[in-house]
C-alpha cells in the first residue's frame, strides 16, 4: 500500500497556513518505518515527508549536514551553522528543525560519530567529530 493511499484527512492548523494529516499504521508497519527512519537518522514523521515530497527543503538541507558532518576530521568542533557556512539562507523554521532533529538523533546515538558538547553563551550547541 502507498503512503498516500494512508492519509486519512488534512486540516489548516492554523499556523502559518500548514496542513497537518493523521496516518495509520499497523503496529508492523511502524516498526518497519522506525527502523527506516532510524537507519536515515530521521524521526519517522520527517522520514515520511521526506519520501511523499521526495525532495524537501528539510530533507535536502539535513543530507547535507550529514555529509559535511562525515567530511570532518576526528576532533573538529563545529556547529550546524558554521558547516554551512554561505548556505545558511534557508527559514527559521527548518533551521530549527536541523537542529533539533540533528541534536536528538546524537543523543539517542542514532548518529554515534559524534558528541554534543553543551551550548554556548549564544545558545549555540557546539558538537564534536568522533
Amino acid at each position: 500500500m502507498k503512503l498516500r493511499e494512508l492519509i486519512l484527512y488534512s486540516r489548516g492548523t492554523g499556523f502559518m497556513d500548514n496542513k497537518s494529516v493523521q496516518i495509520l499504521f499497523t503496529d508492523k508497519q511502524y516498526q518497519d518505518l522506525e527502523k527506516k527512519a532510524a537507519k536515515a537518522g530521521l524521526t519517522v514523521p520527517l522520514y515520511i515527508k521526506g519520501i511523499v515530497l521526495e525532495n524537501d527543503e528539510f530533507s535536502l538541507a539535513y543530507a547535507k549536514l550529514i555529509k559535511k558532518v562525515d567530511a570532518l576530521p576526528s576532533g573538529t568542533r563545529f556547529t550546524i551553522r558554521s558547516l554551512f557556512g554561505t548556505e545558511w539562507t534557508m527559514g527559521r523554521g527548518i533551521k530549527l528543525s536541523l537542529g533539533k532533529t540533528y541534536y536528538n538523533q546524537v543523543e539517542k546515538k542514532t548518529i554515534n560519530n559524534v558528541n554534543a558538547e553543551g551550548k554556548d553563551s549564544s545558545n549555540v550547541m557546539w558538537y564534536v567529530k568522533l
